[in-house]
This record gives structure tokens, sequence and C-alpha cells, in this order.
């Protein structure tokens, strides 16, 4: 027993994977398959060349491709369930993902309709695996003129049923800057639907506090940037809004030279309510427990640092009070019995 099998054993939260970004290889090929995908279309050895190696530049041209095979609604329950078995095999009770509306809906296809095959995938994966999720509704940065339908969507009757949980905004800052959707985010927190906020990966310090000033999120993606501004670090605690990282990404972007050059430590020192995610774990080649792991083994965290990061994604998520207040007792409960069971006490 040792820190790694105590790791792999915890109960997780994920509070940010991508959909588009957990996409199995062997399920695209079968999709392909099924919808007669032309070759001269599909490609196979040139996307999935980059699907192994991608070019971080350009993953939007990617995603848009193999997303563009989907031709039913099946299509869409297929990619839902294969998440929430990789993530139930992580022992991941609960997962908010986040999905684009806009580029997942299938040519025809009303709002109701896509919730149903996404609700479809869901609801396999927790009958026969025991994990629930929750849906985030993304707004691409560079298309400001749906953000309306998005909102729409997620305040609806049918999005509020369907497990839609909150509001997010996806993208760089110079593509639109945050004050571009103030109004329509702030109409949806009127009607009880939060924010999340992809902020600093271009502008860093200055994009978060634009994003906090105009969207007031709940949790901030990512935050590149925040561990160098104290002013940012203040403003976090201050209005306790968390933070939502992926080391993996921050390596594959080039923001990081390795794990353990991340600010993690700094952070977490800071009172900067971290949580750790894998955004879009089949591109960045990780998941949620590499994370975990590269917090302990090279960011300097300690086993009760990682506990308290693990809380952190239960207590900043969007479920009900009620329900992470049992939540976090059992997983408290939970980790202490692991601890005794594969962590070796320290002799004098």
């Amino acid at each position: 027993m040792s820190i790694e099998t105590f790791i792999r054993a915890m109960p997780k939260v994920e509070l940010r994977v991508r959909l588009e970004g957990a996409y199995r290889k062997e399920t695209l090929m079968l999709i392909a398959e099924q919808n007669d995908i032309p070759e001269t279309t599909k490609n196979y050895q040139q996307w999935f060349k980059l699907l192994e190696n991608p070019d971080y530049t350009k993953l939007d041209e990617l995603v848009r491709v193999l997303t563009g095979w989907f031709r039913h609604p099946d299509d869409l329950t297929r990619v839902v369930y294969d998440l929430g078995v990789a993530l139930a095999k992580q022992n991941v009770k609960y997962v908010e993902v986040a999905i684009n509306p806009i580029s997942h809906m299938l040519p025809g296809m009303s709002f109701d309709e896509f919730m149903d095959a996404l609700n479809d995938g869901r609801n396999r994966a927790q009958r026969g695996w025991g994990i629930r999720m929750g849906w985030i509704l993304i707004v691409p940065r560079e298309e400001p003129r749906r953000a309306d339908d998005v909102v729409r969507w997620a305040t609806s009757v049918t999005g509020k049923k369907g497990g839609v949980i909150a509001l997010g905004l996806s993208g760089r800052e110079e593509v639109q800057p945050a004050g571009q959707f103030e109004r329509p985010f702030t109409n949806a927190q009127k009607k009880d639907v939060f924010c999340i906020v992809q902020a600093g990966d271009s502008l860093q310090g200055e994009g978060i506090i634009a994003a906090i000033q105009h969207l007031n999120p709940r949790r901030i993606i990512d935050g590149r940037g925040a561990a160098d501004a104290p002013d940012v670090l203040n403003l976090l605690v201050e209005k306790d809004i968390a933070l939502d990282i992926s080391l993996a990404r921050a390596l594959c972007h080039g923001w990081s030279q390795s794990y353990a050059a991340y600010p993690l430590r700094h952070l977490f020192d800071a009172d900067v309510k971290v949580t750790l995610n894998t955004d879009m774990p089949a591109f960045y080649k990780s998941s949620l427990t590499d994370e975990y792991l590269a917090a302990v083994q090279h960011c300097g965290l300690t086993i009760e640092d990682l506990e308290q990061i693990a809380l952190n994604a239960i207590l900043y998520s969007f479920l009900p009070e009620d329900e992470k207040a049992i939540m976090a007792a059992e997983f408290m409960q939970e980790y202490e019995r692991l601890r005794a069971e594969h962590i070796v006490p320290q002799t004098t």
C-alpha cells in the first residue's frame, strides 16, 4: 500500500471536464463507421494522429471535425456514457460536465431532444456505475450572438429538469471581453443559474479581474497568472471564488515548464480554494487520478492538503447544500479509513 494506492482509492468529484475533450478513439471510429462518414471526410490517419499528438493551437478545429461525425442522438448518448464509465473507474462520484450546445446539437434537433440524448447516457452511467452528472452549458467567446440562446436553454424548465446546473464562458479573452457577456449572464443569475468563467489564458490577472467584475462567477477556470498577482489572490479569497485547475492543461499549453514549476503550493497557501480537474483528458493525456498524483509527487502537497482540495470540489460544486454536506461527511469518513489502510505511519 502507498500514497499512490490511497489516491486511486479516494472518492473524488470532478468539476471541469469538457465532453468533447473526453471522446474515446474507439468510440469515434465506431460512430464514423456506423454513420457512413465519407473516407475523404474521415481521413482517419490524419485526425487520429492529431488526436494522439494534438497541436494545442488547433484544438477547436480538431473538435469541430470529430464532433461533425455525429449524426444521431445515440452518438451523444454513447460519448456521455463513455465519460461516465471512465470517471467512475477513478472513483469519481459526481462530475460537472461542460458542453457547448451550439456545436453538439445536431441539425434539426430541438433542445428537448438534445437533453434527452445527454441524459440517456447520464442515466445509463448512473445505473451501471453509480456516478452522477450535472451539465454546464458553455457559451464560446467567439460566438457572443448565441449567448442569449444558451442562457434561454440553461434557464428553461427543460434545462433545469434535465440537470443543467450552471452557465459557463469559454475561450481566450482577446476574442471577446468579459463585459460583452454581462447582460445575458446577469439575466441567468437572476434566475438562479450561476456561472463559471475561463479566464487568464491570454490576459492573465487582468482577464481574471475583468471576469469577476463583469460576470460574478462562482468559479474561475485555470486562472493563469493569479499566483503572480497579489490583488487577484486577494480578490479570489475575498469573494470566495474557487479556482478550477488542470495541471496537465498548463503543461501542454506551455504555461508551466513542469508540474513542479506550477504554483499550486503557493495558491493553496494563499487560501485560494483550489480544485483539480482534467478539462480535456483525451487531448491532455491525463486523468483526475493523474492530477491528484502530480499534486503530491511534484507540487509539494501533503495527503491532508489533497483531501482538502478534494473536499473543495464538493463545497464549490453546484449540488444542493444538503447534498454537499452529506457527501463531504461520507468522503471524510472514507479518507480516514483509507489512510489507515494505505498510508504507513511515520516512525521516529
